[in-house]
């Protein structure tokens, strides 16, 4: 059973990773989907190093400061996050990654940076992490 449950967790791997290439911008989209901007922000749940960000203060922060800048739709997903902060320390800490596409050429890194800096402020943070890429969807 153990062997069966790392060979899933290895291709849900695999299909991530091949869904991060970069779609270079003059890569025409097929018909019938167009071209997006796709940014990935990263939250950290913990204040210090302990979680301070519950799951009531993390749906406020959606509801208040998220979805009213993209209104029109966006995906959370839980994450398990690491990374080195700023005394070189490895931090490890429960995230969450919101997706967000967007029409090219829009406001939404000044949206972005908005909710980036509402998160810092409000829940003692160093940084939130921030990946722009380019994808073509269809609804």
């Amino acid at each position: 059973m153990r062997g069966l449950w790392i060979a899933v967790v290895m291709t849900v791997a695999m299909v991530l990773i091949a869904a991060c290439v970069p779609l270079p911008a003059d890569v025409p989209c097929a018909e019938g989907s167009e071209r997006y901007d796709e940014y990935r922000l990263f939250f950290g749940r913990n204040i210090g190093n302990a979680e301070g960000v519950s799951d009531e203060d993390w749906r406020g922060f959606l509801a208040d400061t998220v979805t009213p800048r993209f209104p029109d739709g966006l995906s959370v997903f839980d994450a398990a996050g690491q990374w080195r902060d700023s005394q070189g320390s490895v931090v490890r800490e429960r995230s969450k990654m919101v997706l967000i596409l967007a029409e090219p050429d829009s406001d939404a890194l000044t949206r972005l940076d908005e909710i980036a800096d509402e998160y810092k402020r409000r829940f003692s943070q160093e940084s939130v992490l921030r990946v722009v890429d380019s994808a073509c969807v269809a609804f």
